[in-house]
Parts: C-alpha cells; structure tokens; sequence
C-alpha cells in the first residue's frame, strides 16, 4: 500500500493566510517542508481520503489526476475537510474523459446534505450531480470499497455530527488513519483491541502540537501521540515494524518541521510533510 499525505496541515494551513505570527513567518521564510497544505491523503492512487480547498493545488503538485478516482472518503464535513463545490467541475464540459462516470462519496450523513444544502443556493450541472454516489457509512461496518476494506469508526472530534476515522486493508497492508480525532473513544480502542492484529501505519493528529496533555479533547497533541502509540503496541494493534505518522500540524501550536521532528523522532515517530509518500 503506498500512502501519499498531499495536504499536512491543519485547519488554517501553515502559515495560515492571514497570519502574521511568529510561526507563520519563520514557515514563509523557511519554506520547504514547514509549509503545509490543507489535510488531505491518497491511497495507492484510487481511494482519496477528504476534499479541502486545497485539492487542485495537491492535484498538480501530484500529478494525480481526479478523473481516475472512484471512491472517496470524507472524514467529516469541517470545511478544511470537504468543499463540495469542487464536485461542480466534474461535469460534462469542465472534465473529460473520466476513468469512472460515477464517484463513490463514502462518509457521514452530513456530507450528503452538506452537499444538497450548498447546491441550493449554488448552481451545479445535472449531470455532475447524478454522477455523483453518496454512501453513507456506519462506525464499525466494514465497507468493500474498489479492491479495499474499510471499517469505519466513531472519531473523538466535531462533537456536533458523526465524525469519522478509517481502517483501510487491501488483503496484504493495512492503515490506521485517525484525522481528525482526540485519543480515540474507550469503545475504539476495545474494538481495536478485538481485532487481535497489527496495523502497518497509523496516521494520528496532532494538532495540539506542544500543548500539555488533554488541553483540547477532540485533538491530539504530541503527548497524545506518544501515549497513543504506547496504548496500540500495548494492546496488539500495533508492533515493532508499525510506522507512526503525525499530520494535521497547525501553526498555533507547533513551529517548523524539523523542530517538531527533533520532539517527535525520539519517540519512533514520523512527522508528516506535503507529498510525503510512505509504502507499506
């Protein structure tokens, strides 16, 4: 499985586009891999995880052409998350031949009427709408999507609606992918234990950054980090060879990368940059 992570940042970018704070201005001087994109993955180049702002700017920096995606899952419905304008250009007329007339859009009830409410008031070709497929997906039913599975679960974050993080396995790899979310739920972490096996990565939060533990529940932080990986190789779900990513960086609490490495390193953990691609 090869796992690109096109968008590390948080919810503003980093540096944020309004932002004159030190950490922003040090990002835009420094350049390289302390500028971060909205968050945003893609899994072996046919199942997209989110649809931030941001998307055609990881598109041409990819090369990843969105006409050959089939499915897509959405994490929830926070706009760093999912702008569903984008689909607009899906149509007939904006896009050309596409690999797949139909887009899977897999994730929380919200996502569809996110959608319908946006196009309400903004207009969207019919077409681009019917090709559309929205499934709605369900915390811990497994889901087959294209040549993957994917076991949804009940995310620690967005409190207001059914915020969703992902297992995805494709029969020989498998991913723990936890953004947006605080420590996962007591009943996460029992189901996880359940499973009685290993995860080759797992991606984590970690926009608390360098804040104290617990200071903000429904994110983790870089403590949280270190105790989450404690718990997983704790409880089996994770080993020796499991390679721990942090993405989803925020300028407000965290400062370049390779200050955040020098924190994160110790603990065997990787710290996420735009276009990382790590195989597994």
């Amino acid at each position: 499985m090869k796992l690109e992570i096109l968008g590390s940042g948080g919810g503003e970018g980093y540096p944020a586009a309004f932002c004159g704070c030190d950490h922003c201005n040090a990002a835009r001087k420094a350049g390289g891999k302390s500028l971060r994109s909205l968050s945003q993955s893609c899994i072996d180049r046919e199942l997209m995880i989110d649809l931030p702002a941001d998307t055609h700017a990881h598109t041409r920096a990819s090369g990843i052409n969105l006409g050959e995606i089939e499915n897509l899952l959405i994490t929830h419905t926070h706009a760093d998350h999912y702008i569903p304008q984008l689909f607009d250009i899906r149509a007939e007329g904006f896009a050309h031949k596409l690999k797949y007339k139909v887009m899977n859009v897999i994730g929380n009830s919200d996502v569809k009427a996110f959608f319908d409410g946006v196009f309400t008031y903004f207009p969207i070709s019919p077409n681009a709408r019917d090709n559309l497929n929205f499934i709605e997906a369900v915390p811990l039913h497994k889901m087959r999507v294209g040549r993957y599975d994917v076991t949804p679960l009940h995310a620690n974050h967005a409190l207001e609606q059914l915020s969703l993080n992902y297992i995805i396995e494709d029969g020989k790899s498998s991913l723990l992918y936890l953004i947006d979310s605080g420590l996962p739920l007591p009943e996460t972490m029992e189901y996880l234990a359940s499973l009685k096996r290993s995860f080759d990565c797992v991606v984590m939060d970690g926009t608390m950054g360098n804040c104290p533990l617990g200071t903000y529940p429904q994110h983790m932080g870089f403590a949280e980090n270190v105790i989450l990986k404690e718990k997983l190789l704790e409880c089996g779900s994770a080993c020796a060879d499991t390679r721990f990513i942090v993405t989803h960086i925020t300028h407000n609490h965290a400062g370049l990368h390779e200050e955040i490495e020098k924190t994160l390193s110790p603990h065997g953990i990787l710290t996420a940059y735009d276009g990382m691609t790590v195989e597994f």
